[in-house]
């Protein structure tokens, strides 16, 4: 469906308004719980940051993910 791994960032990009993204936005996106996103996060398979308090993810680290 997309090219690239960038291409997929910016469909995401544009689809949610932004570059960074909510928990609850990329379990949606990668179709996995809460709980798998956390396990994911703990084992390294994707980045996180942790702005103000909130657990956001950058659209690339998600595409890195689904491609």
């Amino acid at each position: 469906m997309f090219e690239s791994k960038a291409t997929y960032a910016e469909y995401l990009s544009k689809k949610h308004h932004t570059v960074l993204l909510s928990k609850k936005q990329v379990c949606e996106e990668l179709n996995v719980s809460m709980a798998t996103l956390d396990r994911m996060r703990q084992q390294g398979e994707i980045i996180s940051k942790l702005i103000r308090k909130q657990v956001r993810f950058h659209v690339n680290e998600v595409a890195k993910v689904v491609m």
